[in-house]
């Protein structure tokens, strides 16, 4: 994934009250300047962790206790409302870099495929936007 996704990623992680970002090896690194700049900083504020057996290490994660929701336009895929992750107690939330989307290994470790209802025959967000609309999905109703 570029560095201006990921810098896009950590700004909404950090406005929407994310407690942590998990990178596979292939994601740009935080750190890398466009990252910051586009981040507005927030690469500074929201701890990360880099997966490096991916999509392995996703096992770790469902074994802390948290639900593995893949975000894809794919058919088939739970109406992001339907799926409620408000509701869960944790949750990690799968984003794929654009065009590609989540590895076909990253959708089978998935506990459940999720998707953004689109208008007009859109079929997909730009990742950064599906992932400010995910994580507000994550917390909004939840107590703060």
């Amino acid at each position: 994934m570029p560095p201006t996704n990921i810098g896009a990623i950590f700004r909404s992680a950090a406005a929407l009250g994310m407690d942590a970002v998990l990178l596979s090896p292939d994601c740009a690194d935080p750190l890398y300047r466009r990252s910051v700049k586009v981040s507005m900083g927030a690469v500074f504020s929201v701890p990360y962790a880099r997966l490096e057996n991916w999509p392995r290490d996703l096992s770790t994660v469902r074994e802390a206790g948290f639900r593995l929701l893949a975000l894809t336009p794919a058919d088939g895929a739970t109406d992001l409302d339907a799926a409620a992750p408000h509701t869960l107690d944790r949750v990690a939330l799968m984003l794929g870099a654009e065009g590609g989307g989540l590895s076909t290994g990253a959708l089978r470790a998935a506990d459940e495929w999720v998707r953004i209802p689109m208008a007009h025959g859109i079929d997909s967000l730009n990742v950064g936007a599906a992932a400010a609309v995910a994580f507000y999905a994550v917390t909004t109703t939840r107590p703060s």
